[in-house]
């Protein structure tokens, strides 16, 4: 007859059972140990800041201003890298797939965040699909209507005139459908009662090609195109929402006699972001960091529109900044060409 032993077997179960309910347990803690280690070396290898737009474009400019003094102050290499393409989104649409560890930043504004969503497909959310570190510029309004040098013109008004007379042969140069400064451009033919088409430069220095007469005009921002008007490679016309400081003799539109393009044209904002589920404490030290660095900009420029703001402050200014484009775009019946 045939005896079974139960109770070893069963106390070895037992002792297996608790011994894997402990691991269980355990390994949870484990994981956030490895992770908390992780972010407090942060960074521990090189990273890449994002440009979305091309050489002679306020982000291109900036992204190679903070570069390297992020990279003195993180203790890593940051390298610049220009993701362009349809007018500043193709960044997004990638960086929203980018893994969340701070090691790739992008620097984006008020195109691909609060205009684009509005009035074309992007395969991102701007609200859920980014982790906001901290704002650069905001509350910065001014674009400044320059033109080829060679163009026979030297006021706005004589601009309205010579593309009133000369049907077809003005072009504006842009940065692609859906930039602040592509709805410039149809602002002002909406004024004018001209029919200015744009021409996009996703990848050429935009200020160099209308240097050269490759486009006959554009607005852009004051600080980039400065140094070409100081050295006469291009004729600034007028300026938007006041006279600005970096180029204190160019008239306002209004001055200039052409009124209300102050309402619907924003020379914009933009900011430091990541992708979404990037940890609090790396978006809270690039916070940190980017602002020392803004204040060391800001001594050297001899300017002070680089303010202080946490990434909260960062968010709820994005949520409020899309609310008002979607309701100004939807308003206006705005339809890009």
């Amino acid at each position: 007859m045939q005896t079974r032993v139960r109770g070893p077997t069963m106390k070895r179960w037992s002792v297996i059972f608790v011994t894997l309910l402990s691991v269980l347990v355990v390994l949870p803690s484990f994981a956030v140990a490895a992770d908390d280690a992780s972010t407090s070396k942060y960074p521990n290898r090189p990273i890449v800041l994002v440009a979305p737009f091309p050489p002679g474009h306020v982000t291109d400019i900036e992204s190679r201003k903070n570069a390297p003094l992020l990279a003195e102050a993180m203790g890593q290499s940051v390298t610049v890298e220009n993701w362009t393409g349809k007018g500043g989104t193709a960044a997004l649409e990638k960086m929203a797939h980018v893994a969340p560890d701070g090691y790739t930043l992008i620097l984006h504004g008020i195109n691909g965040l609060a205009i684009a969503p509005h009035v074309m497909q992007v395969g991102y959310d701007p609200i859920a699909d980014f982790s906001p570190i901290i704002l650069e510029f905001f509350g910065v309004g001014h674009l400044v209507l320059v033109t080829y040098p060679g163009l026979p013109v030297n006021s706005v008004q004589e601009l309205i005139a010579y593309g009133k007379s000369n049907p077809g042969k003005l072009t504006a140069g842009t940065f692609g459908v859906a930039t602040n400064v592509h709805i410039a451009v149809i602002q002002f033919n909406r004024i004018t009662g001209l029919a200015i088409p744009h021409m996009e430069f996703p990848g050429a220095n935009i200020l160099d090609e209308l240097a050269a007469g490759k486009v006959q005009l554009m607005f852009n921002f004051p600080f980039p195109i400065a140094p070409y008007v100081k050295s006469g490679k291009l004729k600034a016309l007028a300026v938007t929402h006041g006279r600005t400081p970096i180029l204190p003799d160019v008239p306002t539109f209004e001055e200039a006699g052409v009124p209300g393009m102050d309402e619907n044209t924003s020379g914009g904002w933009q900011g430091f972001l990541a992708p979404e589920g990037t940890p609090p404490e790396i978006v809270a030290k690039l916070n940190a960091e980017l602002w020392k660095i803004f204040q060391t900009l800001n001594a050297k420029e001899g300017f002070t529109f680089r303010k202080a703001n946490t990434p909260e402050e960062f968010a709820a200014f994005l949520k409020s900044e899309n609310a008002r484009w979607g309701k100004f775009i939807k308003d206006e019946g705005i339809r890009l060409e």
